[in-house]
C-alpha cells in the first residue's frame, strides 16, 4: 500500500471517528461539499467540536461555514488543518482572527507490538462492565483536563453512557496498579483502520509507562480484529511513546481555534 493511500485511509478514518463520537454522545454532524462539521453536547473546542476538510472547498467558504454552524450552536470549535494538503487553510487561519491551538502528528503502525511483561500489581483490563467504564471515563477526563478550558467536563459528556464504549468495533482498556486505575486507551475500527485514541494517564502516575501499556493493548486489539493498520493523532508529549512502538509519521496537523476561544 502506497504512502499516499495510507494517508488517505488514515484521514478518512479520523473523519469517521469524529462523526461516530459525536453521534454516540448525542451530538450533531454536518458533512457536505467537502467539509465535515461535528459537535458534541459540551461547547469545549476539542475533538468532538471540530471541523475537518474532506474534499474540495475553498478556505474562505470552509471557515465561513464552520463559524455559522458552531455559532448557531453556541459552541467553540477546533479546525483540523493538514500541513501541505491544507496550506490555503493554514495561510488564511494565520492571517485571520484565529489562533494556533495544537500540533498533532498523524502516525501509523502496520505490525502489532509484542505483548509486554507486566510487573507485579499491574493489570490491563478490557472495558466490559459499568465499573470499568466509569474508571475509563474518569481517567480519560483527568488526562485531558489541561488540553483546553472545560476539557474535563467535555470528556465526561462524551463518555456519559457506557454504550459509547461498549459498542461494536470498539475496544477500550484501563491499566490498574494495585487496583487503582491509572491509564486508558481505546481503539475504534473504521473502514479497515484501527483508530487509537483517548490515551490518557492520571497526572500523578505519568512517566511510569502505563500509557504505553494501554496503547499496546488497544493497538493489538485493533490489528487483531482485521485492521490493515493502526492510526492515531499524537500530541507532542505522546510522540516519543509512539515512536518507541514503531509508529511513523504520515502527515501533520496544525489546528486552530477562533480567537474568542
Amino acid at each position: 500500500m502506497s504512502q499516499t493511500e495510507v494517508a488517505r485511509l488514515a484521514h478518512r478514518c479520523l473523519a469517521e471517528v469524529l462523526k461516530e463520537t459525536a453521534l454516540r454522545c448525542g451530538g450533531k454532524i454536518l458533512e457536505e461539499d467537502g467539509l465535515l462539521l461535528v459537535s458534541g453536547t459540551h461547547p469545549c473546542p476539542i475533538f468532538v467540536n471540530s471541523a475537518l476538510r474532506t474534499g474540495y472547498v475553498t478556505a474562505a467558504e470552509a471557515f465561513g461555514r464552520a463559524a455559522t454552524f458552531f455559532g448557531d450552536l453556541g459552541h467553540k470549535y477546533e479546525f483540523w488543518i493538514r500541513e501541505k494538503d491544507d496550506d490555503d487553510l493554514l495561510a488564511l487561519a494565520m492571517q485571520s482572527d484565529m489562533r494556533f491551538s495544537a500540533e498533532l502528528l498523524g502516525m501509523v503502525l502496520h505490525e502489532p507490538p509484542e505483548a509486554p511483561q507486566l510487573l507485579p500489581g499491574v493489570e490491563v483490563r478490557r472495558v466490559e462492565n459499568v465499573q470499568c467504564f466509569q474508571d475509563f471515563r474518569e481517567i480519560a477526563a483527568q488526562g485531558f483536563r489541561d488540553e483546553a478550558p472545560g476539557c474535563y467536563d467535555l470528556v465526561l459528556s462524551i463518555f456519559r453512557d457506557p454504550a459509547t464504549v461498549l459498542a461494536p468495533h470498539t475496544s477500550a482498556f484501563v491499566v490498574y496498579v494495585d487496583g487503582l486505575p491509572v491509564s486508558t486507551a481505546l481503539t475504534m475500527l473504521k473502514n479497515g483502520v484501527a483508530w487509537i485514541g483517548w490515551v490518557a494517564t492520571r497526572p500523578e502516575s505519568r512517566g511510569c509507562g502505563y500509557g504505553r501499556l494501554a496503547t499496546i493493548s488497544a493497538v493489538r486489539a485493533g490489528l487483531m480484529s482485521g485492521a490493515k493498520f493502526a492510526s492515531l493523532e499524537a500530541t507532542r508529549i505522546g510522540v516519543p511513546v509512539y515512536l518507541r512502538l514503531r509508529f511513523r509519521e504520515i502527515f501533520r496537523f496544525r489546528n486552530y481555534w477562533p480567537v474568542t476561544v
